[in-house]
């Protein structure tokens, strides 16, 4: 398994309520010949299929659902430090339409996220965030290997 970090931009902030709205990860719908997607390709030349992005958001969603004595880094932390507090995910689901003001299309992993920590604010309002960002792990198929 190989450790990877995806980042989506923030395409929205509410600045009343703290809140940041985006695209977590896109999936990838059109496909050529090989098998390889045509649509979308992520920033470490990874993607994922609506039934893998399906997946890791409801893994994700059961994840906070459980007590915080056993969550252990589930929620929002920062810059991958795996030490949750920095807000509260208020939405995550997958768009089952057009979500047009985040620029999210059918089987995209969307979020609503309150931004709890004033210094994590800071830095969204100052551009010094921008975006949303998975980690996780997958296994990693060669070229000519199937993708599951």
């Amino acid at each position: 398994m190989e450790r990877m970090n995806v980042t989506m931009p923030i395409s929205k902030i509410d600045n009343e309520e703290r809140i940041v709205y985006g695209v977590v990860y896109k999936a990838s719908k059109a496909f050529d010949e090989n098998g390889k997607p045509t649509d979308f390709v992520d920033t470490d030349h990874n993607w994922a299929t609506e039934a893998e992005v399906k997946k890791a958001c409801h893994n994700f969603n059961r994840k906070l659902q459980k007590p915080k004595k056993v969550q252990k880094s589930a929620g929002v932390d920062k810059q991958h430090n795996g030490v949750s507090g920095y807000g509260t995910v208020l939405e995550s689901y997958i768009a089952k339409a057009p979500v047009e003001d985040i620029n999210a299309e059918p089987g995209d992993w969307v979020a609503a996220v309150e931004v709890t920590d004033e210094t994590t604010w800071n830095e969204i309002v100052k551009g010094d965030i921008t975006g949303f960002s998975i980690g996780g792990t997958a296994t990693i198929k060669q070229e000519g290997e199937e993708h599951a």
